[in-house]
């Protein structure tokens, strides 16, 4: 098609082609770079294959561990329970041979957890009838409240209500018994691995530098030092919390339990025990086992007793954060809540109840052997330490 001036429009080199489309331009220079792909892509590029290449070996690892699950905890808690003995062991060592501080240690702490379960049952069986009773009248009062209160519920809507809680019992069975069955398989595992976990246990708190000298025996002799210091500290930092961790628990169920034998609610002994052991799952335990003391008061002592002890479990949360945190871990595990919040919910997600009560000692551990290996670099001829680059050292 030709212009008013007679000029093919085609043929104008500065002027847009068919349908209004310029010509590109002449083709870009290549990046002098071995494949001719611009710096940044190759940057991305690199560090997406490592990030592959983590995430494949870390997948093969949770493979491999899944099966050993029942073993690695039956280890870690024997890791658990040494970090609390090894005071009391070295205390007695003091006074008698190794050896028997720590079966003496060992033996006391079967005793004291022997009478603590002991306790439960006995406070429970006592107060049984009396809390089944309390119990049923709670139902029956909660549900002239759903009736007659600003929810106006039907009693044809809490009949439905019933059938389906009794229905999903009743679809649950065949898998409750399937699993049963299935845990019945596995006893002999478990037995195994809490006689290798006690086993290790004895020697931890019998031969402890024996035991380390013999593990850093088998390191490279370039990096000895190194990984045997890290060890040593994340030792350090699982212990301190460990330890640090009992003494908040015990502060917590301290509390409870007296909140609780005021306000005359029953098992105020049992519930504050639970309190104790839920105290194990940081800032999250501790409230869902308060959850249980504020039910059972609603149920036996009415809505306000219950609304009591949920205000309970705010002022114990606050404290707990605020002041018993800092005051007993202070700053030798400076895990933040944030980290300790999702450490926590990861370890839930992939083990349960048992990856939520392991997963914030073992990060302890790693995160004071990352502050070593972060921090400041010796040198051997005299001079002062290197400082850690801004930013590294911490979590």
């Amino acid at each position: 098609m030709a212009d008013p001036d007679g000029q093919d429009q085609d043929q104008a080199g500065d002027r847009p082609g068919r349908h209004g489309i310029p010509p590109r331009p002449p083709l870009p220079t290549p990046y002098n770079t071995p494949d001719q792909v611009s710096p940044a892509f190759r940057r991305i590029g690199g560090y997406a294959w490592r990030l592959a290449a983590i995430g494949v070996v870390l997948w093969g690892v949770f493979l491999l561990i899944t099966p050993l699950q029942t073993l690695i905890l039956a280890l870690f808690f024997a890791l658990l329970v040494t970090a609390w003995l090894m005071p009391l062991t070295n205390w007695l060592a003091k006074a008698v041979p190794r050896w028997l501080a720590g079966v003496v240690s060992l033996v006391i702490f079967a005793v004291a957890v022997g009478l603590v379960v002991t306790f439960i049952g006995l406070q429970t069986a006592s107060q049984w009838e009396g809390i089944a009773a309390a119990f049923n009248q709670g139902v029956l009062d909660l549900q002239t409240w759903l009736r007659d209160g600003p929810f106006h519920v039907t009693d044809a809507q809490l009949t439905s209500v019933y059938q389906s809680v009794e229905q999903f019992i009743r679809e649950s069975g065949g898998d409750i018994a399937l699993g049963v069955l299935s845990g019945v398989g596995s006893v002999l595992g478990v037995f195994t691995a809490l006689a290798a976990a006690l086993f290790i246990l004895v020697f931890l708190l019998i031969q402890p530098q024996g035991m380390f000298r013999w593990f850093v025996g088998w390191l490279p002799a370039r990096n000895r030092e190194v990984i045997s210091q890290s060890v040593r500290i994340a030792w350090d930092g699982f212990s301190q919390y460990s330890q640090g961790l009992v003494l908040v628990a015990v502060t917590n169920a301290i509390l409870v339990t007296i909140v609780l034998l005021i306000m005359g609610v029953p098992l105020a002994i049992p519930l504050g025990i639970i309190v104790f052991f839920g105290a194990f799952i940081p800032y999250i335990g501790a409230p869902i086992a308060m959850l249980l003391a504020a039910f059972v008061a609603f149920v036996t002592d009415g809505p306000l007793a219950g609304a009591l002890v949920i205000v309970l479990i705010f002022v114990i949360g606050q404290l707990e954060g605020n002041v018993l945190q800092p005051l007993i871990m202070g700053q030798t595990v400076n895990l933040h809540p944030v980290a300790i919040v999702l450490v926590t919910a990861v370890g839930a997600a992939y083990f349960g109840i048992l990856g939520a009560l392991i997963g914030v000692p073992l990060a302890a551990g790693v995160y004071g052997a990352m502050r070593y290996l972060t921090g400041p670099i010796r040198h051997d001829d005299g001079t002062p330490p290197e400082p850690a680059p801004p930013g590294e050292g911490t979590f």
